[in-house]
């Protein structure tokens, strides 16, 4: 009689080999504090972004000026532009919808290029400028002003002594409204000064005695 003998298959009577378990370094509790603290970054990361999203969600459309306006300019259309941004609360501006509105009024400040259009500075044509302020215009020859100087521009009149007078150069705080070129001489500019109407007597004759100089100074500098 003949046996028959059925060989095992091959890798029989092996064990069959697991990867190894991957496990995080460190002790237990080390291994905690770690997953809370991932867990703490990414819901922080996920709160700055909701707070970004809010944030610019607040954002408002606000007329602002399209180059520096000096005051008493009367706006044009072409004068404005609409810019997002945050304001607060306590800020006066003119919000976007409304810039149509306020095209034929007149700024009784200056306004630089960007800058908010506050709605309590416009008024109609009649009521610039305002009843304690006054126009000054003069003649300055080269020298007497910075070269660089432009509308809008705060300034120091500064008033020359007279010879026989007592005491030094007085100096009166204005603002530059308009500056064009004197076509009558060379470098020389004409200027329209606002200023406090208790001053504009002093400048005016100042002014036309060929006496004063313009400094220029910071916006909320004095004279």
């Amino acid at each position: 009689m003949v046996e028959t003998t059925t060989a095992p298959p091959p890798g029989a009577g092996r064990q069959k080999q697991q990867p190894p378990a991957v496990r995080l370094a460190g002790g237990g509790a080390r291994r905690w504090r770690w997953l809370v603290l991932a867990l703490t970054l990414t819901t922080a990361g996920a709160l700055s972004g909701v707070i970004a999203l809010e944030r610019l969600d607040e954002r408002t459309g606000v007329v602002v000026a399209d180059s520096d306006l000096p005051a008493g300019h009367v706006l044009d259309v072409s004068d404005l532009r609409v810019s997002a941004m945050t304001v607060s609360s306590d800020v006066s501006f003119v919000a976007a919808e409304r810039l149509e509105e306020i095209v034929g009024q007149t700024l009784t400040i200056p306004v630089v290029e960007g800058g908010l259009v506050p709605e309590t500075v416009l008024g109609a044509d009649a009521e610039f400028p305002e009843a304690d302020r006054a126009m000054v215009g003069a003649t300055l020859q080269p020298g007497r002003f910075p070269a660089s100087l432009g509308a809008g521009a705060a300034v120091s009149v500064v008033v020359s002594a007279d010879e026989d007078a007592e005491g030094g150069p007085q100096a009166y705080a204005a603002l530059v409204r308009s500056l064009t070129p004197d076509p009558g001489v060379e470098g020389a500019v004409t200027v329209e000064l606002l200023l406090a109407s208790a001053d504009a007597a002093r400048v005016a004759a100042a002014a036309s005695a060929g006496q004063i100089s313009l400094v220029q100074v910071h916006p909320r500098g004095g004279a």
